[in-house]
């Protein structure tokens, strides 16, 4: 599915917090960052990983929220997928060896921070066992993918972020968590190849 031409903007719009706000113009001075949406099996259901972001660092615009393991491109990474594979190992402790990189998702500029993300798409049969790196991870979160197909998951709010209120945001809703922004963008891709396909 992923080797085919992806929907991109078409869905990943879908759950932009602004409509095209800042996503379509991407700087010269941009950095890149890499993600990985990992699916593993429990329970033999599909899954999907998640991350919640810790809020020991003021200076992540995305401390606290919800997000894919992954984070910037560093000197030493000989490519984005590297950089994926390199972050998800320091963030949860799980190894390439305990999945297969699929395929990639549409990149994605996070003006927030000025990263344009590529995310990449991986698969595990094991039974993972994860390792929470404290500093940056508050939580691992994994959800049922098939939740995500459940229109009753997706919803629409305010949110309060830095001292101010974004109106009308499209969002995920499981229990008492919130996924939105950047990473419910990518994920709304992902479903929409998905969605293609069944």
């Amino acid at each position: 599915m992923l080797s085919q031409d992806l929907p991109g903007w078409e869905a990943q719009k879908l759950l932009s917090p602004v409509g095209d706000g800042g996503y379509r113009i991407i700087p010269e001075d941009h950095k890149k960052a890499a993600v990985l949406l990992l699916i593993h099996f429990k329970e033999n259901k599909p899954h999907v990983v998640f991350i919640k972001r810790s809020s020991n660092y003021p200076q992540d615009k995305h401390a606290g929220q919800i997000s894919f393991p992954g984070g910037a491109l560093d000197k030493e990474d000989i490519s984005l997928q590297h950089c994926a594979v390199r972050e998800t190992f320091e963030e949860i402790g799980i190894s390439e060896t305990s999945y297969e990189i699929v395929g990639s998702l549409s990149s994605l500029y996070v003006y927030v921070s000025k990263f344009l993300m590529f995310p990449f798409v991986a698969i595990s049969k094991e039974n993972l066992n994860f390792d929470k790196e404290d500093e940056e991870v508050e939580r691992i979160i994994s959800w049922p993918l098939e939740l995500f197909l459940d229109s009753d998951t997706r919803k629409v709010k305010d949110i309060h972020i830095r001292n101010s209120i974004i109106k009308n945001v499209p969002y995920f809703s499981f229990s008492d968590d919130v996924l939105w922004g950047a990473t419910a963008m990518v994920m709304s891709e992902f479903l929409e190849v998905l969605k293609s396909k069944l």
